[in-house]
């Protein structure tokens, strides 16, 4: 089971009732939850809190209890002050109540929780059989969209899709643009085989780094740039030479070592090794200051943009086969800066494409148990 799980933000709209954390949901989010539970708690003050989104079919799946156990750890660990249990179905509560109970059974020893139901006709309090509190069908969705907090959203440059693959699809480009990007892509394979180990297996990781740290030199975009902005293509043969660099496993550890502050000289360090071992034990070390409390270091926002609208293209251009390095990496950066739904999307994508592929697989036991990066723990007190 996956675990779409989002934190608090740096700057916080405070949530003062549970209808104000309904209307918050879509917009932490990024998209409109279906057929889905969703946990939405707030802290002191009404300060948003975890959010986590569950799919339903995935609560009757293999590894649905472990899940359970995983989400259980990460609501304790938020120190919730209230936290909303949130049917979001098109087929009625009923046909979803073995669910509700599994989660609510899960959540009994951590946390009260407040049941609600949103259906595509209303809201109302799951279970509540009130009319005056809870009328058939609901109360209109459009009075959680248009209030206070959804205006607050907006402005604070919140946009909300209609569902998971409107908001993080990338949408494949133009076969011209392929075509160019794979056949950059077969050279560069074909240069990769030909070398044999040592001096020619260098030099041609060095220009494969030289070919990624020019990608991310070149790509116009910042962290300050809007949600929707789309930033100017790179050239499709720089994308395509960078799409075969990450297939190598090296230049991905190397490639993602550089995007850690403080992990340049790890990332040196691994470009001249040969020993399998020592690759691992110098990435192990760095990734491990992302994971752990006692460092938390934090992402940059630049660097993490654009390296974001680097892999983007590349995942848009390479051919199938080489999509899983970027879209894990692409999983990892949304990971480390905190957007759990957009993570647990990527890595499913990515296992889509190669499901054998390890760092993938690795990623995803991280994303399923939902444990947060080092600096969010930190912030939340660990």
């Amino acid at each position: 089971m996956t675990t779409s799980l989002d934190l608090p933000e740096p700057s916080t709209i405070p949530l003062r009732s549970p209808h104000d954390v309904l209307a918050a949901v879509p917009y932490r989010l990024g998209f409109r939850p279906a057929e889905s539970i969703v946990i939405a708690c707030t802290a002191e003050r009404g300060r948003p809190g975890l959010v986590a989104r569950v799919g339903i079919d995935e609560l009757r799946g293999a590894g649905a209890a472990d899940g359970l156990a995983a989400l259980a750890r990460a609501v304790a660990g938020t120190r919730p002050t209230y936290c909303a249990l949130v049917l979001y179905t098109a087929g009625g509560a009923a046909a979803a109540a073995d669910v509700v109970e599994d989660v609510r059974r899960a959540l009994d020893p951590v946390v009260e929780t407040d049941g609600w139901l949103v259906t595509p006709d209303g809201y109302r309090g799951l279970g509540c059989e009130d009319p005056t509190c809870c009328p058939e069908p609901g109360h209109p969705l459009a009075a959680l969209e248009s209030g206070e907090i959804g205006a607050a959203y907006v402005l604070a440059g919140h946009v909300v899709a209609e569902s998971a693959d409107a908001a993080y699809r990338i949408p494949r480009a133009a076969e011209e643009t392929r075509n160019l990007a794979g056949r950059a892509a077969r050279r560069s394979e074909t240069a990769r085989g030909r070398a044999q180990e040592g001096a020619a297996t260098r030099r041609w990781r060095d220009d494969a780094l030289d070919a990624w740290r020019e990608a991310l030199r070149r790509v116009e975009v910042g962290a300050d740039a809007a949600a929707d902005e789309v930033p100017a293509p790179l050239p499709a043969a720089l994308v395509g030479r960078v799409g075969a660099a990450l297939a190598d496993r090296v230049v991905r550890d190397v490639a993602l070592l550089t995007l850690v502050p403080g992990g340049e000289e790890a990332a040196r360090e691994t470009t001249r090794a040969t020993d399998p071992v020592q690759i691992d034990d110098a990435t192990g070390k760095v990734l491990g200051r992302v994971v752990d409390l006692s460092d938390a270091v934090a992402p940059d926002p630049d660097l993490v943009a654009r390296a974001r609208a680097v892999l983007e293209q590349v995942d848009a251009q390479v051919p199938r086969r080489l999509r899983a390095p970027a879209l894990t990496l692409l999983a990892f950066l949304a990971w480390w800066a905190g957007d759990g739904p957009r993570a647990s999307y990527r890595v499913t994508e990515a296992l889509e494409a190669d499901p054998s592929y390890r760092l993938a697989q690795l990623l995803h036991c991280v994303v399923a148990a939902a444990l947060p990066p080092g600096w969010v723990r930190a912030a939340s007190g660990g």
